[in-house]
């Protein structure tokens, strides 16, 4: 069987339908993966087949605008006028994207298509084929609506459960119009569908098989969701095989027996040398032994900073985690579950929409403080939660006894398991 996974985003996008593919390939499966050009030689190397989309979309987030979204920076009027010059800039690419998914279905037949959000064409054509579909995605709050939350574009702010519902209807239905306004012109490859606004949202609540690869215990599947969408918790893929930590990393684990990691994942900002110094200044402050992981830049080194700060470009969360007391990070979904997966205490500075829900997540299930946010990083906020984080015996028997259901919950192959019976 022929599987084609598609995804659109940074590596926390990337990351879940990798570890699918590692697992629809151990089944024997030909895997086909449609993800950004900057990502080919990452899947080339785990020998599966590559289909690169155009570079310009990861690019835009490169660009001024996308880092002040991204990282922070500036007034809310300065953050609207950046959401909405990107949205200008992405809409030059966006028929090169769909066109690109649609030329993969054409020329490749996949027989089953597993998908990301963003891969909008594919939403269109599980409409006129829903047996060859499965939507994948590793956040909530999205399609279908919980009274507990609101929809994840609104997650860094707090509503009755009225209006947590409502706004899916309010979120998903501008997205709606807008994949209309990219999408109208394919309509007429599925002659035989009915696609207008109402059937759109029907079939994405009611019968779009929907895979959402979050941990149950993190957020329990809600009562009124339909039978077609299913948590089925998160898997990681094994990034051990080849990892060989450095001596002096191993020395200073040895020095430092209770240590924690900072990193921002792929995330940017407008002033990684300002947040750094302020944050590892901190840290210093309070004698908290810390690994920094540069990642994608969003951190930087510090100049004041000794040796109980050691500085790492990349490292695999399952070989480090395990060996840590806790973990700043900035709250994407995959090092959300590495963490509690691994038992460690956590405190998120959440950068972007998702990134706010965890934060709350973490704080209501007592495995952390409720993080603040990069934009405008306030020092003094921030040194109010480092403490607790650090000093609070509740969050680290939290995380060790939730460590231990988490680990018991993933069904390694439920979306393979998934996509056969279809």
């Amino acid at each position: 069987m022929k599987t084609l996974f598609a995804s659109l985003g940074s590596r926390g996008d990337i990351e879940p339908f990798l570890a699918q593919a590692e697992i629809f390939a151990e089944a024997g499966h030909e895997v086909i993966c449609l993800f950004p050009e900057q990502f080919r030689e990452t899947v080339t190397q785990l020998g599966y087949e590559f289909i690169g989309f155009d570079k310009g979309f990861l690019e835009l987030l490169d660009t001024q605008s996308g880092k002040t979204i991204m990282g922070g920076g500036g007034n809310a009027w300065n953050q609207l006028k950046n959401y909405f010059k990107l949205a200008k800039d992405s809409l030059n690419i966006q028929h090169t994207l769909i066109t690109q998914q649609r030329d993969a279905l054409r020329t490749h037949k996949p027989d089953r298509i597993v998908f990301h959000a963003k891969c909008l064409f594919y939403h269109l054509a599980a409409m006129a084929d829903p047996d060859r579909f499965t939507f994948l995605t590793p956040i909530p709050c999205m399609t279908h609506p919980t009274s507990e939350f609101p929809h994840i574009g609104f997650g860094k702010w707090k509503f009755s459960s009225t209006w947590n519902l409502h706004s899916y209807g309010l979120i998903n239905g501008i997205r709606r119009l807008a994949m209309k306004k990219f999408l109208g012109k394919f309509y007429a490859d599925f002659p035989s569908t009915k696609i207008n606004l109402k059937s759109i949202k029907e079939f994405e609540q009611n019968r779009l098989q929907t895979i959402y690869a979050i941990s149950p215990s993190l957020f329990p599947r809600p009562d009124n969701w339909p039978e077609s969408a299913k948590i089925v918790g998160y898997y990681f893929r094994n990034q051990l095989k080849e990892y060989q930590p450095s001596a002096a990393l191993v020395s200073w684990l040895t020095k430092y027996p209770k240590a924690i990691l900072i990193t921002f994942g792929s995330m940017s900002n407008t002033k990684p040398k300002e947040h750094s110094k302020t944050i590892i200044d901190l840290l210093q402050k309070h004698q908290i032994p810390t690994i920094v992981n540069f990642s994608w830049g969003g951190l930087e080194q510090s100049d004041n900073s000794d040796e109980s700060i050691f500085y790492i470009n990349q490292i695999p969360y399952d070989w480090i985690l395990p060996k840590l007391y806790g973990i700043i990070h900035h709250g994407g979904s995959g090092t959300t579950h590495q963490g509690t997966t691994h038992g460690c205490v956590q405190m998120i500075v959440p950068h972007i929409i998702d990134q706010y829900f965890w934060n709350r997540i973490i704080a209501e299930r007592q495995l952390g403080p409720l993080g603040t946010s990069i934009h405008g990083l306030d020092a003094e906020k921030f040194e109010i939660a480092l403490i607790d984080f650090w000093r609070n015996p509740v969050y680290a028997k939290n995380a060790l006894k939730l460590s231990e259901t988490i680990q018991t919950e993933v069904i390694r192959t439920a979306v393979l398991n998934h996509v056969i019976k279809k």
